[in-house]
């Protein structure tokens, strides 16, 4: 028997009506039909901001922040609070730090939030409010920790705003703790047992459990320990994870996107990178393995080809290359394509030096003593290296803006500081970093909270770490004033001296006096910024004959506390 025509049209309506609510339900809540969750977040990761820094008190001053995993609900927080945001793509979002943001010197703490599902907090990138300086000036204060420190990391274990330090030491087999007074110094050491011979420290948040956690590659155990930090400055005991034959280097990213915290580890003798997957828990799974060149070093983390998946780059000490491995988003990476750099390099940085938004390198080359810098063409590629001399070796380099000027410099141990043109050339090499010893490390941060970013230095054969912080110094000064012989009870013209700030920190004048049969008045505030001078006009007043002697005293925050200028005169 047929079908009637008016029941088969309204088969046929009520089959288009169903049909047209089932795509409905797949497009607005795909778990009611199928069950299944929207794929996850990747935990996003900053690699630079552009500005990294701004004068105080101006207007508000839109940053872009530069990494990979950036979603369009990423947002971007201002020492812990949320600040207007703007996705541009998953390597780039903008953010607005309003005028009371930088109304005043500091250096503030900018991260990068992804919601759920997945994502999480990034790392901690600097964001400096300072005036600029031509130059930068170092004062270092040294702090004993013992037993061959050999690498540091420094991030705010207790939650209290000021940065502390995690130091790891060859012979002891630890890492020590030393909490941040947030004035440059630093509480006493409390050490935590590691593998054997510790050569490099990561910290990120492993069990998301909005804590810091470390990661310290054992380079005699083969091994990785993961210390679960408690959020006041102490850790868990260590957990092990087996990796290749000596561990040299590894870094924290989220190689599968899926919102948990992974771990790329460099195995010197084994040539290889071992990919860590991040269970969630603090734990970690080997998802691969994969061959390096001969020896290889120092590794970093960057979208190299901006596809919006975490690339690798490390040097290879022994082939005079650095390599790119192009990640799949998924764990895993595709082969290796090497570029040129010099002799026995050691270390590896990123950052963008020439403005375009395209992550760069930065390579220290053992055999010949200078660092390698290659600019990124943005799809994984690399033009020829630029050579600038370092005078030592290190270890590891600071990438950060030391002077203020919103260009990003390089920091390389004993070989001082190369400030950035911002076009990817550097000027030659500033102040060279002072103290004795063999010091192996570089490595920026704002330990007294002045808005300068300062340097910390490991120093392998003295059991101490130095803290280099940007000070100021006071030039123009003479040592000696002398007056003309002057009739008794008849003043003098006044004489003009100068005094300037010739450093890079805000010179703080805390008082002024005078003795003797001298006065003086003065053009000078409470504060002289970098580069500034005020000026002291003194005059002599004998009031007897003879020889007569004075002191004009400057107390101040510079090394030694005060300057003082002699003063001396004749009575007649």
């Amino acid at each position: 028997m047929h079908t009637p025509w008016f029941l088969r049209k309204y088969n046929q309506t009520r089959y288009q009506i169903l049909e047209g609510f089932l795509l409905v339900a797949l497009c607005v809540c795909p778990t009611l039909v199928f069950g299944q969750a929207p794929p996850p977040n990747p935990a996003p990761l900053i690699n630079w901001l552009t500005p990294p820094s701004t004068p105080p008190g101006g207007s508000d001053v839109t940053v872009a922040v530069y990494g990979s995993g950036f979603v369009s609900s990423s947002i971007v927080r201002w020492n812990g609070l949320d600040r207007a945001t703007t996705f541009v793509n998953a390597n780039e979002i903008t953010a607005v730090f309003s005028s009371s943001d930088t109304a005043a010197n500091g250096t503030a703490s900018v991260t990068v939030v992804n919601p759920a599902p997945g994502g999480g907090v990034s790392n901690t990138a600097f964001f400096s409010v300072t005036d600029p300086t031509q130059t930068v000036v170092l004062g270092g204060s040294n702090f004993i920790v013992g037993d061959f420190p050999d690498c540091g990391v420094a991030a705010d274990f207790n939650g209290d705003g000021k940065l502390d330090l995690a130091i790891g030491k060859l012979t002891s087999n630890t890492v020590s703790i030393l909490l941040g007074n947030g004035d440059g110094t630093f509480g006493p050491k409390q050490d935590y047992v590691t593998g054997m011979d510790v050569r490099e420290i990561v910290v990120g948040d492993f069990n998301r459990d909005g804590k810091l956690d470390l990661a310290v590659a054992n380079n005699a155990a083969g091994t990785v320990s993961i210390l679960l930090g408690n959020g006041d400055g102490t850790f868990a005991p260590k957990m092990d994870i087996p990796v290749g034959i000596r561990p040299r280097s590894l870094v924290v990213g989220d190689f599968n996107r899926d919102g948990i915290l992974d771990l790329a580890v460099v195995n010197h003798d084994s040539r290889t990178v071992s990919i860590l997957l991040g269970n969630g828990d603090g734990t970690f799974s080997l998802k691969t393995e994969f061959g390096t060149d001969l020896e290889p070093y120092w590794i970093v983390t960057a979208d190299f080809n901006r596809d919006g998946k975490l690339d690798l780059a490390l040097v290879n000490y022994g082939s005079r290359a650095v390599s790119i491995f192009l990640g799949n988003g998924d764990g895993t990476f595709g082969p290796k394509h090497n570029f040129s750099v010099g002799p026995q390099p050691m270390s590896i940085a990123t950052g963008d030096f020439n403005g375009d938004g395209k992550a760069d390198l930065a390579v220290v080359n053992e055999g010949d003593q200078t660092v390698s810098v290659l600019l990124g063409v943005g799809d994984g590629t690399f033009a020829p290296q630029t050579t600038y001399p370092t005078l030592s070796i290190a270890y590891s380099q600071g990438i950060a803006d030391f002077n203020g000027d919103g260009k990003p410099d390089i920091a390389v141990r004993d070989g001082g500081i190369l400030l950035g043109n911002g076009d990817g050339t550097f000027a030659a090499r500033g102040p060279v970093l002072s103290g004795a010893g063999r010091k192996v490390f570089a490595m920026a941060g704002d330990f007294n909270g002045d808005g300068r970013l300062d340097v910390l230095d490991v120093d392998l054969n003295q059991n101490t770490i130095y803290v280099f912080l940007q000070v100021p110094r006071v030039g123009g000064l003479p040592k000696t004033l002398n007056f003309p012989p002057r009739a008794v009870g008849t003043a003098s013209k006044p004489t003009k001296i100068v005094m300037k700030n010739t450093g890079s920190a805000l010179l703080q004048v805390n008082g002024i006096s005078i003795t003797g049969d001298f006065s003086q008045t003065n053009t000078c505030s409470p504060t002289l910024e970098a580069g500034l001078e005020c000026a002291f006009e003194v005059t002599f007043l004998p009031t007897a004959a003879g020889t007569r002697t004075g002191t004009l005293s400057v107390a101040n925050n510079e090394s030694s506390g005060f300057n003082n200028v002699n003063l001396m005169g004749t009575g007649e």
